[in-house]
């Protein structure tokens, strides 16, 4: 990673031990929020404060129904060629692509592989760059897309569904990170000063310009947007047809610029529909991502295009102020939600404190959000540091909440370190793979009503209602040697005798068929 002026922290986004601690004391947001011995609130009093904080965001308590933290009702979920919901447990390949000089991520066949069979995982969130894919104005980089194909074959090879991640940090290298190529930095000349925080580095002059100005698709900076169009459409056009690509991620963690409302950041609470983060996401942030939606269907009628909120706020919790997509697509709405979220509380304080209601908080803002946007919806980045105190209890918190609210994830990242699940020079598993992999339905062969898992007790349980035209069974990843050494149980509430089950060793998945049924079907797995 290149460096000017500074000792730069590494780029896992404000995600190392220590360094968001020094954003959020520059920033003014940590005073009152280190006391070493803070008052537990129980889960009642954390969601009914949740709940407030959301509704407040929003403008009006009358915007956040009373029941919103749980299962949504009618809620929408990608879907397979038999109609069966898709859901998705994975990863981001990875952080260490965005310094690689081929923008390449650190991965072999065999870890792909051991994604799909030791872990169970079905996703995987792919970094790919727009300096890489056009390195000067109009020119694809064919070879760049050669070796994502090499990758996206090896994920194929093992039933990985792959989305391409067009990624971006502080917009540019030139800023620190990674993003836009040099030509496409138009920041006016405003002066810029690296930042010891990369993080910080968004509210530099020149960062909050180069947003700016992509963003307002104005004169004299309306071919930027044409040109993230063209690379868009290249990408779509090359890999549409690819087996296990099933949509794109249109930009990562887009920041408002000079637009940007920072103390929303730090408090998880947006700063209200009348706020420049609302005239940002309806003006800016909203249209861009439609111009995109609209040019990637000029190549791709069929794959799932998913949408991010403004960076920041929404991670914490904060609500975003987006308008409805539309998909010019005939049939239903392939256009999906993939927000990000993370803890400023936890990486401020080092520490998970009891009292942080940011989990509670996403719970809320983002179930309603996909209600009320009628979106799949699927967490693309969250993450923990393993040496935090209380970093056991955020993480099961951050997977049992995504199980609640029946929510795809990816977690951040493919990497080695102190949020890695695999070394990969030791070549073991660290301490947080026991709670990534889990019990979980990958397809759910109808209308999915909840599912949970305890992974204390070992105990799964997943209902779903009969759906019109869905057929195949409903398929569960069952790491049986890993939780369940002396065997497990299955019980179905259907009748005896109208139900069956088949055991896919090799891929650990356990497959289940059930009659057509007013009455819905609920699958409980314990172990013996």
């Amino acid at each position: 990673m290149r460096t000017a002026g500074a000792t730069l922290a590494p780029m896992n986004a404000w995600r190392v031990r220590g360094m968001l601690r020094p954003t959020l004391i520059t920033l003014g947001f940590v005073a009152g929020c280190t006391d070493p011995t803070p008052a537990v609130p129980d889960a009642t009093t954390i969601r009914d404060a949740a709940l407030a904080d959301v509704a407040l965001d929003a403008g009006s308590p009358m915007d956040i129904a009373p029941d919103v933290i749980g299962p949504a009702s009618q809620r929408r979920f990608i879907t397979d060629d038999q109609g069966r919901a898709r859901i998705f447990h994975g990863v981001n390949v990875d952080s260490r692509a965005k310094s690689d000089p081929d923008r390449s991520p650190t991965l072999t066949a065999e870890d792909a592989q051991r994604m799909a069979l030791n872990w169970g995982f079905d996703f995987v969130r792919y970094l790919v760059f727009w300096d890489a894919a056009e390195p000067s104005p109009g020119a694809i980089d064919q070879a760049y897309f050669d070796r994502v194909a090499q990758r996206l074959d090896w994920f194929a090879a093992n039933g990985i569904a792959v989305m391409l991640d067009l990624h971006q940090d502080v917009y540019a290298h030139r800023y620190c990170c990674d993003g836009a190529p040099a030509w496409a930095i138009r920041d006016d000349g405003l002066p810029f000063t690296m930042q010891t925080v990369w993080s910080l580095n968004y509210f530099q002059p020149a960062v909050e310009r180069a947003f700016d100005n992509l963003f307002a698709y104005a004169p004299p900076n309306r071919d930027l947007q044409d040109h993230y169009g063209d690379v868009w459409v290249a990408l779509a056009r090359r890999f549409h047809a690819h087996p296990a690509v099933v949509g794109y991620d249109l930009i990562n963690e887009p920041s408002p610029g000079s637009m940007v409302d920072a103390s929303e950041i730090a408090r998880g609470v947006g700063a209200g529909p009348e706020s420049r983060s609302a005239l940002f996401d309806q003006t800016r942030l909203g249209p861009f991502q439609q111009r995109l939606i609209d040019r990637i269907r000029t190549v791709d009628a069929d794959g799932w295009i998913f949408v991010e909120p403004r960076f920041g706020a929404a991670g914490s919790g904060a609500v975003q102020y987006l308008p409805e997509f539309h998909d010019p697509r005939s049939g239903e709405s392939h256009v999906a939600y993939a927000p990000h979220l993370y803890s400023f509380s936890y990486e401020a304080q080092s520490r998970y404190d009891p009292s942080d209601r940011t989990v509670a908080r996403w719970e809320a803002a983002r179930a309603d959000e996909a209600r009320t946007q009628n979106m799949p919806l699927l967490m693309g980045e969250f993450g923990m540091d393993q040496t935090f105190p209380g970093g056991v209890q955020y993480l099961d918190d951050v997977l049992q909440m995504a199980d609640r609210t029946m929510t795809s994830w990816a977690y951040w990242s493919w990497d080695p370190g102190t949020w890695g699940f695999w070394d990969p020079v030791a070549r073991t598993e660290n301490a947080n793979i026991a709670q990534l992999v889990r019990v979980y339905p990958q397809r759910i062969a109808g209308a999915p009503r909840r599912w949970s898992w305890d992974r204390t007790a070992r105990r799964f349980e997943l209902a779903f209602d009969t759906a019109p035209g869905v057929s195949g069974p409903t398929e569960i990843f069952l790491p049986a040697q890993r939780f369940f050494a002396s065997g497990y149980d299955v019980a179905v509430s259907d009748p005896a005798g109208t139900w069956g089950q088949s055991w896919n060793a090799a891929r650990q998945v356990l497959s289940i068929t059930v009659p057509a049924s007013e009455a819905t079907h609920v699958v409980t797995i314990t172990p013996r």
